[in-house]
């Protein structure tokens, strides 16, 4: 379950992301100031979001095997988009 936990919270955190660069290919944002704010409006949310998540499964899982498996489902999704 604690595996389980990480990586869905590793599928939110990659969801976000992805619907965040969606909203800004359908804005058609040439605008690089608009763009670095929306990267940080979109690192904000996903920092806070993740790290309160991450807090709570902590604190009911073992903090070792969330934590592993939240990193390894990221670097996973993130190479395979790159590879894609």
């Amino acid at each position: 379950m604690d595996i389980a936990i990480g990586a869905l919270i590793a599928v939110i955190n990659q969801s976000l992301l992805y619907w965040r660069m969606r909203q800004l290919e359908n804005k058609n944002i040439i605008d690089p100031k608009q763009v670095v704010n929306l990267a940080r409006i979109s690192l904000i949310e996903r920092l806070m979001l993740v790290g309160i998540l991450l807090v709570f499964a902590m604190m009911q899982f073992d903090p070792l095997s969330v934590v592993v498996s939240f990193f390894l489902i990221n670097l996973g999704v993130a190479f395979y988009k790159n590879v894609s």
